[in-house]
């Protein structure tokens, strides 16, 4: 039988051609995506015996993407689910056809935030990206031109910091968002932190799920008790809620990931050069740090009044 639901609920084409037995599944797909990638398959084998070179599809480059590609992501379950939303689009569809798919995906997406329409753009420019450099399948690159996006960052006050701590409804919440606002660690990383990872004033922090790179965080005065006492006692939900219902007690629009924007305009607005807040933050690249400058417009005077 060509085409077969095993017993975890995905399917199996299986293709007999010159005396060898190829076999490919996948749980994405329904009856008729198998059949369809039966039917594509074997006329890209049928081309192969033939000598002629095959047209890939997306779909192809897609999967074997996921492969080699996500699994190293941190955020690979979100990544396999945005891919999931791309499959109606991409049926059937050459590489070279990557654009016209692209122009598809933000008109059927028309009145969505530009942030949430460009995550379907990435996934489509990293793969035509990685057929083209990585596995010869193409012989030219693609445009994939994403929508700009604008930037939603809220940087708070000590003072609002301060409030949104004692709104928690625990002691544990409130001592992870001082953590976060004065660490500019990530929510991930914090709640992996323990008492070992604290040496002297200082955590020692993996970003290896980022920058795969080990860090010397400096310690405020402020947490350095905080930090002893990792980890607080508190999992993700129950931080998420008593985070929510800090923020509806208080009135304050942010995000969780404001706290960390919100230490680096801290530390841009008490002079400290970019670079170095690139550094306390772990940034992989100075362009991710750039988007504080318009804080610190003071080191611009500074540096037009040294010229003689």
């Amino acid at each position: 039988m060509p085409v077969k639901k095993r017993a975890n609920g995905s399917y199996q084409v299986t293709i007999c051609f010159g005396g060898r037995t190829l076999r490919k599944a996948s749980r994405h797909w329904s009856y008729q995506d198998a059949k369809h990638f039966e039917r594509q398959w074997l006329a890209s084998v049928k081309d192969a015996a033939a000598g002629r070179e095959p047209e890939r599809l997306i779909e192809e480059a897609l999967e074997r993407w996921l492969t080699e590609h996500v699994p190293r992501l941190a955020s690979a379950r979100q990544t396999r689910n945005h891919c999931r939303m791309l499959l109606p689009f991409i049926r059937g569809r050459k590489l070279t056809e990557a654009p016209q798919v692209w122009a598809e995906v933000k008109a059927a997406m028309q009145g969505k935030a530009a942030a949430t329409v460009n995550h379907k753009g990435r996934i489509l420019r990293q793969v035509c990206r990685a057929a083209l450099l990585e596995w010869g399948w193409m012989d030219r690159p693609v445009a994939i031109n994403l929508l700009a996006e604008t930037p939603r960052e809220r940087f708070l006050t000590t003072e609002e910091v301060e409030r949104l701590a004692a709104a928690c409804l625990s002691d544990e919440a409130a001592g992870y968002v001082m953590l976060a606002a004065y660490t500019g660690i990530r929510r991930g990383h914090l709640l992996r932190l323990t008492h070992h990872d604290v040496q002297g004033d200082f955590i020692r922090l993996d970003r290896s799920s980022k920058t795969r790179t080990l860090q010397m965080v400096p310690l405020h005065p402020k947490v350095r008790e905080l930090a002893k006492r990792l980890p607080l006692g508190i999992g993700d939900r129950r931080l998420k809620e008593e985070w929510t219902a800090a923020r509806a007690a208080t009135g304050i629009d942010c995000r969780w990931h404001d706290l960390r924007h919100t230490c680096a305009s801290w530390l841009v607005q008490a002079g400290v050069p970019l670079y170095v807040v690139g550094e306390f933050l772990g940034h992989s690249s100075p362009t991710v740090t750039k988007r504080y400058a318009h804080l610190s417009p003071q080191q611009l005077v500074d540096a037009i009044s040294r010229i003689a």
